[in-house]
């Protein structure tokens, strides 16, 4: 036996050391060697991403492959297979229900309108950067939102709202230069210049330009320095100073090209083809024209090939070459109506995208509810025999210790102890058969309604059942007969599984009542400045008439913010349940003061307040005073809990003639 039990544990060590998972710093190697094959092309760095999905499967968590899949997903955008990219984005939102990370999804929604924005659907590309934008504003960096307003920026200029753009892009540039990120700022001045191109302020946009190229200059992007040559050239055209905007659009497809960006070389050089153009140069226009229409072609850029035909179509017409122009003009109009396809492709595929992930979401929560009550058996089946093993081993503990007391003291100091353990034993389990007969009561009481009424539909169905059956089998069942059965029927099985759905429901509220509630590592927090975040949210969901204040100090804080910031949501629902319920309109304020090593947050509503008699009880689960109309009495018993057991603290309740008033302790340093 013995021989086995070191065989399965040697088993397990070895497993584990196999399958561990990568560290940040293994992860970002794997990020390396996907970001060297990118600089061959980006269909190398799809591969790559591949097999490294495939190689490492067990040992890459679930967000390092989502964040691995919204790189691939990246490169598929650059090379134009927007149908891939999308189906590739859907299968990293469907893996993000298994993560907290706000920054998964945040990405998932900026990609997706990235995607979208390629193919010139521009109301869902805007549609998915509100999404975005509403996840960058629950987080703690104004970086994300900064972020978000630029790409918000970049479809406004696409759309001709040049004015709208300018602003989102001077809050960028503002936010980039605050935080000193050059290749930030360099973007910032570019997208700036661009709006101000749209606008016709020629002078201002190629101040704009030169100085995001000398910035990019600076600091080595090389490859970002194309943009801004790029730019200077197009600005340099509009003003009609030719050799400027020659000299700039050929440095910008040479870098581009040294770069071994192809794809991005065709915009410059449709520019560069116009100079010449205006410049009333005729010499290889056409065979220059013929060869970026290829190239378009080869790299699915369909909005370059059509500037391009457009050009040769003005080519042909400038020489009279009508024929030629009439041709070039009808694959004109050929390319164009492909990427309407194309198009109209894209949209088919990510509302069908969405529409799958709805219904695998759907057939999820149904699996989970369906489980649930299994998982919450087995769960206490568990914790039961967790308990046994505690109590187990704390009895040989103290058997132990007070064997070794016997050898040393007399007679009547064992006697006295063992007076002592016996005391002390009663009292314990006095207290633990009060909490558990209060708890059980409380929760049979919850369940005895809907679970009663489970069992009597499935009786009386089982009744009818055999009713039926007997009929049946002497041949004399009815068509009224049947028809009646299964109409009563449906409504037993309709109660069923409505009571079934009423009863796990609770079973699910009852968890929130554990006293070890899931918390994340205590972290560093301003605590006004975080609840006048937060508070304000949660008041853009209160009926009206009802209003929210937050005042007092800015105290630093090292404890859990969510926890703190449940607690208050606790308290704001129980005074809009009970306080605000004869009045239409009512006041809620919460104060933050400090005292020595604690904060203390005093909470006060102008509602009915509570009774006296009611105060002693209104932190014990399952009390309420309005039993029966829906509310379970665990609001307050599941704030208790966070402060007292997860924030280290104390809650009171003061009374008080008119309204409510709770004081919530808590520790600045909850270590």
């Amino acid at each position: 036996m013995f021989v086995r039990c070191a065989i399965w544990l040697l088993w397990l060590a070895t497993a584990s050391v196999f399958a561990a998972p990568f560290t940040e710093a293994e992860f970002e190697d794997l990020r390396t060697e996907i970001r060297k094959a990118s600089a061959q092309s980006p269909l190398t760095a799809i591969a790559t991403t591949d097999s490294i999905l495939k190689r490492y499967d067990t040992q890459l968590s679930v967000r390092q492959k989502i964040r691995l899949l919204y790189g691939k997903a990246w490169f598929q955008i650059q090379t134009d297979d927007v149908h891939s990219a999308i189906s590739t984005l859907s299968i990293c939102k469907r893996m993000s229900i298994q993560v907290t990370d706000p920054t998964i999804l945040y990405s998932y929604y900026s990609l997706t309108a990235g995607a979208l924005t390629r193919m010139s659907l521009y109301e869902r590309a805007l549609e998915n950067y509100l999404e975005s934008y509403k996840l960058a504003a629950l987080m703690d960096t104004e970086l994300y939102l900064r972020q978000t307003e630029n790409n918000i920026g970049n479809v406004y200029l696409k759309l001709d709202r040049f004015e709208d753009a300018k602003s989102y892009f001077e809050r960028f540039y503002q936010d980039a230069k605050s935080r000193e990120l050059p290749q930030q700022m360099g973007v910032g001045l570019n997208n700036l210049g661009e709006a101000y191109f749209g606008l016709k302020d020629y002078e201002k946009a190629l101040e704009l330009h030169k100085n995001s190229l000398s910035l990019r200059e600076e600091n080595n992007l090389t490859y970002h320095s194309s943009w801004s040559h790029h730019n200077l050239g197009r600005t340099y055209l509009a003003l009609k100073h030719y050799e400027l905007a020659e000299r700039h659009l050929i440095k910008a497809i040479e870098i581009r090209e040294q770069s071994n960006a192809i794809a991005d070389s065709i915009g410059p050089k449709i520019d560069l083809i116009r100079l010449r153009i205006s410049k009333g140069e005729q010499t290889g226009i056409e065979s220059i024209l013929k060869g970026i229409i290829t190239l378009s072609a080869q790299h699915a850029r369909l909005q370059e090939r059509a500037q391009a035909y457009e050009l040769l179509v003005s080519y042909f017409q400038q020489n009279q070459q009508w024929k030629s122009a009439f041709d070039t003009a009808q694959q004109l109009m050929q390319n164009k109506f492909e990427f309407l396809q194309r198009q109209a492709e894209i949209g088919v595929a990510f509302y069908a995208a969405q529409m799958n992930l709805a219904i695998k979401e759907r057939d999820i929560a149904s699996l989970t509810q369906q489980n649930m009550l299994h998982q919450i058996n087995s769960q206490a089946a568990r914790n039961q025999l967790i308990l046994v093993l505690v109590g187990v081993l704390i009895i040989a503990l103290l058997t132990l210790y007070f064997v070794s007391r016997i050898n040393a003291k007399n007679k009547a100091l064992v006697e006295t102890l063992e007076n002592l353990k016996s005391t002390q034993k009663q009292l314990l389990e006095s207290e633990k058969m009060s909490a558990m007969t209060t708890l059980v009561s409380g929760m049979a009481h919850q369940l005895n309604t809907p679970l009663g009424l489970v069992v009597t539909s499935a009786s009386c169905l089982e009744d009818k059942l055999k009713e039926i059956l007997t009929l049946l089998a002497g041949k004399k069942l009815s068509a009224k007969q049947l028809q009646t059965f299964l109409e009563d029927a449906s409504e037993m099985l309709a109660m069923t599984a409505n009571n079934s759905a009423r009863a796990a429901d609770l079973i699910a509220r009852f968890k929130m009542i554990a006293a070890n509630l899931d918390t994340s590592e205590a972290v560093d927090f301003e605590v006004l400045d975080y609840l006048t975040q937060r508070c304000g949210l949660i008041a853009q969901s209160l009926e009206n008439g009802i209003k929210l204040e937050v005042r007092g100090a800015n105290v630093q804080l090292h404890s859990h913010p969510e926890i703190l910031l449940k607690v208050i949501s606790q308290l704001v629902n129980n005074s809009c349940t009970h306080g605000f319920t004869t009045q239409h309109a009512g006041n809620i304020s919460i104060e933050v003061t400090e005292q020595n090593e604690w904060v203390v947050i005093t909470y006060e509503d102008n509602g009915a307040g509570i009774s006296e008699e009611d105060q002693e009880q209104i932190f014990d689960p399952f009390y309420t005073s309005q039993l029966g109309q829906g509310n379970l009495g665990l609001g307050l018993n599941i704030a208790y809990n966070s402060v007292v057991h997860v924030l280290k603290g104390e809650i009171s309740y003061e009374h008080q003639p008119t309204g409510a008033k709770f004081i919530v302790r808590i520790p600045k340093n909850i270590e």
